[in-house]
């Protein structure tokens, strides 16, 4: 977990009842086990400062931007079962996702944005002019 919301924003006057978290079945099983331990590192040698330790580990891991995720948390019914794990068994938890994960739909999601430009830049080569987004 990053961090929590809740409340009322004052210039939307929206209720808030999220927290945001990084959900490691996103993250690619041959990478979790390196993230989970310099994760730990750094957020020991931070003083448990998130963001500081989000900014060093994401420009290490780049595609962590898409295993972040947002849960509500009210009502009661969306997250049932919470279990907190013990900060010495948070790497065997990370690594045990065996049967899920999403890893390959965020390759894809990657992969086709890639496509996309290279086929934008083809084109470009082709004709002088950027096609028209749709």
């Amino acid at each position: 977990m990053m961090y929590a919301l809740e409340g009322i924003n004052n210039r939307t006057n929206h209720e808030w009842h999220l927290f945001q978290a990084i959900n490691f079945t996103y993250i690619p099983r041959t990478e979790r086990k390196r993230f989970a331990k310099d994760w730990m590192r750094i957020m020991g040698n931070s003083n448990n400062n998130v963001k500081f330790t989000w900014q060093l580990v994401s420009r290490k891991y780049p595609f962590l931007k898409h295993a972040v995720r947002r849960y509500f948390f009210k009502p009661n019914y969306y997250i049932q079962n919470l279990v907190e794990i013990p900060w010495e068994d948070a790497e065997k938890a990370i690594v045990s996702t065996f049967a899920k994960d999403f890893s390959k739909k965020v390759k894809t999601s990657l992969l086709n944005k890639f496509r996309r430009v290279l086929g934008r830049r083809k084109q470009f080569k082709r004709t002088g002019k950027f096609p028209k987004r749709k």
